[in-house]
C-alpha cells in the first residue's frame, strides 16, 4: 500500500478513501466517525458511510488512527534548524548572543538552504505541515533564493516571511528586496510557498513599506520594543498583520490589536525559556476573543514538536486562569480544555497564516493537509478520549501519517521522499563548519553551548 501511494503522489487523478476513523474536523461538525475522501489534493468529502457511495479510489484502512487537521506553527525562524539543542539553558541574551552576534554572521547560502530542509523535516515528522517561517538573517541575495529554493523542495506548505541580517557584515537591503523575490519567486501564482515581510524591531517606517507595497507582514511584538505601543495610533495595524509573543502590552494595545484584525501567535515554551515577559499572555487574548496561534520559535534550546507546545499553552492558560480567580478578577477567561489547544494549533495557525479559507479544519473544499495519530500504539491505545490522546499523549512518535496538499510526506511512522541520515549528516557539516567558524569545537555540543 505504501507503495502504491508514494507513486500516486502528485497525480490529480487519484482518489484516496480513509475508512473508518475518527475525524476531529475542528470546524461546525466536530468530531465525525466515519470516512474521509481525498481528491485532487482537496477534501471531497466526510461522513459515515461513504466506501459505499465512491467509486475508483485507493482505499485505506483507518480505523486504528484519528484523524486531525495538519498542525501550523505561526512562527519559526527555520534558518537555525542545524542548530537545534545547542544551548539548552540559554537565556534570550545567551540566545542573541549565539546567533545574530555570533553563528549567524558565518552562514553561507547552503546553510540557509540546509536549515530549511532540516527544520521542514522535522516538522513534518511531527506532524506540523505549515509554518511561518520568520527568516531574519538573509545577509545576501543568494541567502534569500537559497532558503526559498529549499523551503519549496521539500513540499511543506510555508509562509516566507524574508528579513534581513540583524548585525554584522552584510550586503542585503531590506525592506526593498522583497519586491524582488515577489517577482522572481511569486509572481506565478500562489504555490505552497506564500511571501511576508517580516519585522523584528517594528516600526512605522517598516510598517509603511508593507501598506504601499501590499505585503503582509510578521513581526516580533512585545513591551521590549521602544515605542512599540504608539503603532496602535498609526492606523497600520491590519488584517494580514501576524505578531509573535505580544507580552508586557497594556489592555490599550491589546484592544487595538483585536480592532485591527491581525492575528496573534503566543509562544508558550520559547516565553519562559528566554524569558520575555515570563509566561505567555494568553488570558488577554482569552478576554478579547482573539482565536490565538501557537508557535514554536526556535530550537535552539529544544526541539519542535507542536503537541508540547500545546501542552505547555494548556497548563499555563489553565494556571493563570485559576490565580485570575483566587484574585477575584471578574473577567476571568475559563480554563482551557483540550479542544482549546488543538483549535489554536490548527484553526489559530491558519489564521496567523492567512490561510484559513484552505486549511484548518477538515471540510469539503479545503486543502488535504491532514495528520493519521495511531491509536494503537503503547502510548495511545490505553486512552479515555480520542481528543485527549492527540493532545496529552501525542509527540512525532505517534504521527503514523501526514498529507500536505493530499501528498504522502509520512506513513506508516516513517518520511516520505526524505534521506534523512543524508540531510543529518548535511545538517551535521554544516553545523561543525558554523561552530568552528565562530570559535566552538563540537565538543561543547555535549554539555550545552
Amino acid at each position: 500500500m505504501r507503495d502504491t501511494i508514494v507513486a500516486s503522489n502528485g497525480s490529480t487523478d487519484v482518489r484516496i478513501l480513509l475508512t473508518g476513523t475518527t475525524i476531529m474536523t475542528m470546524g461546525p461538525r466536530g468530531v465525525v466517525r466515519g470516512d474521509l475522501l481525498l481528491s485532487g489534493g482537496m477534501i471531497e468529502a466526510v461522513g459515515p458511510g461513504l466506501a459505499d457511495q465512491v467509486g475508483a479510489a485507493i482505499v485505506i484502512d483507518a480505523s486504528q488512527t484519528c484523524v486531525v487537521p495538519g498542525l501550523v506553527d505561526s512562527h519559526l525562524h527555520a534558518w537555525e534548524g542545524q542548530l537545534r539543542g545547542i544551548a539548552p539553558d540559554a537565556d534570550f541574551g545567551r540566545y542573541w548572543a549565539l546567533t545574530h552576534d555570533g553563528i549567524a554572521q558565518h552562514y553561507r547560502p547552503e546553510d540557509m538552504a540546509v536549515a530549511e530542509r532540516l527544520s521542514a523535516a522535522h516538522a513534518l515528522n511531527a506532524g506540523t505541515t505549515t509554518f511561518i517561517d520568520n527568516s531574519h538573517n538573509s545577509r545576501t541575495r543568494d541567502h534569500s533564493n537559497a532558503a526559498i529554493e529549499a523551503l519549496i523542495a521539500t513540499g511543506i506548505r510555508a509562509v516566507y516571511a524574508a528579513g534581513g541580517a540583524q548585525a554584522g557584515d552584510h550586503d542585503h537591503q531590506f525592506p526593498e528586496d522583497l519586491l524582488r523575490l515577489r517577482d522572481e519567486y511569486f509572481c506565478g501564482g500562489q504555490g505552497l510557498v506564500t511571501l511576508r515581510m517580516m519585522d523584528v524591531m517594528p516600526s512605522r517606517e517598516a510598517w509603511t513599506f508593507a501598506a504601499e507595497h501590499g505585503f503582509d507582514l510578521c513581526a516580533e511584538m512585545g513591551s521590549w520594543v521602544p515605542g512599540i505601543e504608539s503603532l496602535a495610533d498609526t492606523g497600520l495595524m491590519a488584517p494580514g498583520h501576524t505578531y509573535n509573543h505580544c507580552s508586557g502590552f497594556s489592555r490599550t494595545m491589546w484592544q487595538a490589536i483585536a480592532d485591527s484584525g491581525a492575528a496573534v501567535n503566543l509562544v508558550p515554551r520559547s516565553d519562559s525559556q528566554y524569558g520575555l515577559g515570563g509566561f505567555s499572555p494568553v488570558l488577554e487574548a482569552n478576554r478579547l476573543a482573539i482565536q490565538e496561534g501557537i508557535s514554536s520559535d526556535n530550537e535552539l534550546s529544544y526541539a519542535h514538536d507542536m503537541f508540547t507546545e500545546m501542552r505547555t499553552l494548556l497548563t499555563v492558560q489553565r494556571g493563570l486562569s485559576f490565580t485570575a480567580e483566587l484574585a477575584g478578577e471578574v473577567d476571568v477567561p475559563r480554563p482551557y480544555g483540550v479542544a482549546d489547544v488543538l483549535r489554536a494549533a490548527t484553526v489559530g495557525g491558519a489564521l496567523n497564516a492567512g490561510l484559513q479559507d484552505e486549511i484548518g479544519t477538515i471540510e469539503p473544499g479545503k486543502k488535504a493537509d491532514l495528520v493519521l495519530i495511531t491509536l494503537d500504539d503503547v502510548t495511545t491505545r490505553l486512552r479515555g478520549s480520542d481528543i485527549g490522546a492527540v493532545v496529552t499523549y501525542g509527540s512525532a512518535a505517534v504521527v503514523d501519517t501526514v498529507f500536505v496538499d493530499g501528498k504522502v510526506k509520512k506513513w506508516g511512522g516513517e518520511l516520505v521522499g526524505v534521506n534523512y541520515d543524508q540531510l543529518a549528516r548535511e545538517g551535521e557539516a554544516s553545523r561543525t563548519y558554523l561552530l568552528e567558524q565562530f570559535g566552538v569545537t563540537t565538543d561543547g555540543l555535549h554539555v550545552g553551548l
